[in-house]
């Protein structure tokens, strides 16, 4: 009885010790056995803490600065079988909240909500255009497959004062985009609410891939002379002052 009880207090103190080791991973060794598996390059600055609470100073994307990161880890999501964290990005002069769920050959970025500043995520990814206004984040689901092909997506991104061009941005109106998945792409349904530049038409993306654009714009009574003259650009209007764009964006 004696030697029965010594097995089940070692294998007991065994458990602990390996619950112990998992639970205080260094988030740096967790990272250097992921980080060329993932589609693009990223570089992370100041990685602290474990895989389960810890923060990035900076992370680069594509040699791109992409500001801070921190992650608190969720028990209940191992009732689902997955790995949950509570994330909280903070870029240039914006701000992010999230829910990562990250399953076998899944992710799943959930009630994401935030603000991001439109000139500085410009001046951060090197635009070759002037941008103003703020990106509004409103998508309670985005999932990725085997992190090459989008799910289930829903949601809404809105630029709220939009405003863009050269050498100067020029006021857009309010403009919105309606979030959806189609075998395997992100799909954004484009629109304006309103404003000197009208909207129609949607957009296309997953990881690794162009975005794709299809889309039909107008240059409203009240809109700048200058953004009359870039639409006509793109190409001739149609009777009712559409004009009509197609382009892949990296």
């Amino acid at each position: 009885m004696k030697k029965v009880l010594s097995i089940k207090v070692v294998v007991l103190l065994v458990l602990l010790y390996l619950g112990s080791l998992i639970w205080n991973l260094p988030a740096s060794f967790v990272w250097s056995r992921v980080q060329n598996q993932l589609p693009a390059q990223v570089t992370l600055h100041g990685l602290t803490g474990t895989l389960w609470s810890g923060r990035v100073s900076r992370m680069q994307v594509e040699g791109v600065d992409q500001g801070a990161l921190s992650w608190d880890w969720q028990a209940a999501g191992l009732l689902g079988g997955k790995v949950s964290l509570d994330l909280f990005w903070q870029p240039r002069n914006g701000h992010v909240t999230a829910r990562l769920d990250a399953g076998l050959n899944s992710l799943q970025l959930k009630n994401v909500v935030g603000r991001l500043d439109a000139a500085s995520m410009a001046a951060v990814n090197k635009a070759p255009f002037v941008l103003a206004g703020q990106w509004l984040l409103d998508v309670p689901l985005l999932e990725l497959n085997e992190l090459q092909y989008v799910g289930e997506a829903e949601g809404q991104l809105t630029w709220e004062n939009a405003a863009g061009g050269l050498p100067t941005a020029l006021p857009l109106g309010h403009l919105s985009a309606d979030l959806s998945g189609d075998e395997g792409w992100l799909v954004f349904e484009l629109a304006d609410q309103g404003g000197p530049l009208g909207l129609r038409g949607d957009a296309r993306w997953r990881p690794g891939q162009a975005l794709a654009l299809n889309t039909q714009m107008q240059a409203r009574a009240d809109a700048d002379a200058a953004l009359v003259g870039g639409l006509s650009l793109l190409g001739r209007p149609d009777a009712q002052g559409w004009v009509k764009w197609r382009a892949k964006l990296q």
